[in-house]
């Protein structure tokens, strides 16, 4: 990747005080784009076969929360991506290795998000909103748990390393002190929310199978971790007399 010239990052639109360089979509950025659309196909087409009666509508209908829920965390990956690469524009072999790597944990877990949304509101309606999956024992949801606690760790970390490769690149990227700063930052929100999905495992593993279903409420950290993440870097920022840039 050539060094950007200042004119360039001159003429970049800011964002939350990012200079946003990679407006223009690359062709990386094109695929991963569609294999997300494929990820919602999927998640359409996995469990459900056409309606052929008004009761099998009905069923359907009960199934719309936890796709609903299953979709917003795959677009809630897809925009975290779309972000970086708006702000940084990378279109490197390395980016395209990051990149890859994303898309390859949100294929692979495509099929247990909708799984456990599914066993999610079935549990919490006593089965009104139907699992679309086949009762599990309680020893087999621990598994699952470590599942997708491990696959929540490995989407942490592959949005840690991309910002750690962006500010690899300062240089080249004519990264400001600000954006440095947000960078260092975002690789420390992701980091912790890593440490979420170990909590995740860690009770999956030891809980008694009773308290098992409960694990996944671990997820709720992030409600107070990401406030608190944002919280500590406006402090920082502010200590360390930061501005954002245009």
């Amino acid at each position: 990747m050539s060094p950007l010239t200042l004119p360039f990052i001159d003429s970049c639109p800011v964002e939350g005080g990012f200079r946003m360089r990679g407006l223009e979509m690359t062709r990386v950025e094109v695929f991963i784009d569609a294999a997300f659309a494929f990820a919602v196909t999927m998640l359409v087409i996995s469990f459900d076969a056409i309606p052929q009666s008004y009761d099998e509508v009905m069923l359907a209908v009960k199934t719309i929360p936890a796709f609903i829920m299953a979709v917003a965390q795959l677009v809630w990956i897809w925009h975290t991506h779309n972000i970086w690469s708006r702000r940084f524009g990378l279109d490197t072999t390395y980016t395209v290795l990051i990149s890859s790597s994303l898309l390859v944990v949100v294929l692979i877990y495509v099929y247990p998000m909708r799984i456990m949304a599914g066993a999610f509101f079935a549990w919490l309606s006593d089965d009104y909103f139907p699992a679309n999956f086949s009762p599990i024992k309680l020893d087999e949801l621990r598994d699952m748990f470590v599942f997708l606690g491990v696959g929540f760790i490995a989407l942490c970390l592959v949005f840690v390393e991309m910002y750690r490769y962006a500010m690899t690149m300062k240089s080249s990227l004519m990264l400001s002190e600000f954006e440095l700063f947000i960078c260092r930052s975002y690789v420390i929100r992701w980091f912790g929310a890593s440490i979420v999905g170990m909590i995740l495992v860690f009770l999956a593993l030891s809980l008694p199978s009773r308290l098992v279903p409960f694990t996944g409420f671990t997820f709720s950290l992030l409600g107070f971790w990401f406030p608190f993440a944002t919280y500590l870097r406006l402090k920082k920022a502010d200590t360390l007399g930061i501005k954002e840039v245009g």
